[in-house]
Formats: structure tokens, sequence, C-alpha cells
């Protein structure tokens, strides 16, 4: 299971995209959105999406996170890089798709290929990875 979250209005339009992407590709998605703002088609409306986040985590959710990535950071409780979900965080402008955990372990990969599906760029920082050519 792949959570997207959305905290802003102004970023529910690429959460939804991602949601499409990810869909089409197979994956299994949901979009978690907060209860503050206009998000139609989320799975899920949350009071608090940094609890969500935290929840998510612990269930071994991957994510993708639409929203500033200290507010992931600070959401997340990462305790084993063998077996802690990978987490991928996308600034509210759709530009930028930055794995943040577990590169080796999936988020590289899907940080590509939600960049090539929302025409963003991939922010690769992991050696051990091919990094993407610019879109």
């Amino acid at each position: 299971m792949i959570a997207i979250f959305s905290l802003a209005q102004k970023s529910v339009v690429i959460a939804e995209k991602v949601k499409r992407v990810l869909l089409a590709g197979g994956y299994d998605a949901e979009l978690v959105c907060s209860e503050k703002i206009s998000c139609s088609s989320a799975d899920e409306k949350v009071k608090s999406v940094y609890r969500a986040i935290r929840a998510s985590f612990k269930q071994k959710k991957n994510i993708v996170a639409v929203l500033p990535l200290g507010v992931v950071v600070r959401a997340i409780e990462p305790k084993k890089k063998t077996e802690d979900p990978w987490v991928v965080c996308i600034d509210e402008r759709g530009k930028w798709v930055i794995p943040v955990l577990n590169g080796h372990r999936g988020a590289n990969e899907f940080a590509m290929l939600i960049a090539e599906g929302i025409s963003a760029q991939a922010v690769i920082t992991t050696l051990e990875e091919p990094h993407p050519t610019s879109p």
C-alpha cells in the first residue's frame, strides 16, 4: 500500500495526479487529505495529517507526501533501514520529487516514476542508484 498525503489546498491537484499515476501502474494507492481542505477524491480525510503519516509509517505503508519535507521528517520515527517503508516527498508546487528514506528499497524508483508522471524532477542523492535525466 502507498499512502499519498496532502495538507494544503494548493497540493491537492498534484496528489490526485500522483494517485492516478500509481493506480495506472498497478499499485495500490490511497489519498489521505486534511479535513480542512476540499479534496473530493480522498480515500480518507483526517484531522491531523502529521498523525496520519506517523500511523501509516508504523503500519509499514509506503508514503508519498505532497507537503514540506520537514513535516514528514518530524512525523515519522524510523527504526530499521532494512525494515522501514520508503518515503517520497513532493514539494507543493509539484516541481521536485525527493526520496526521503530507503532510496535503495524503492523510494528512488518510485520518485523517478512519479516525477515522470507529473512532469517533475526527481532529486536522487544516493550514490548506489542510477540518477534520472532532466525532464
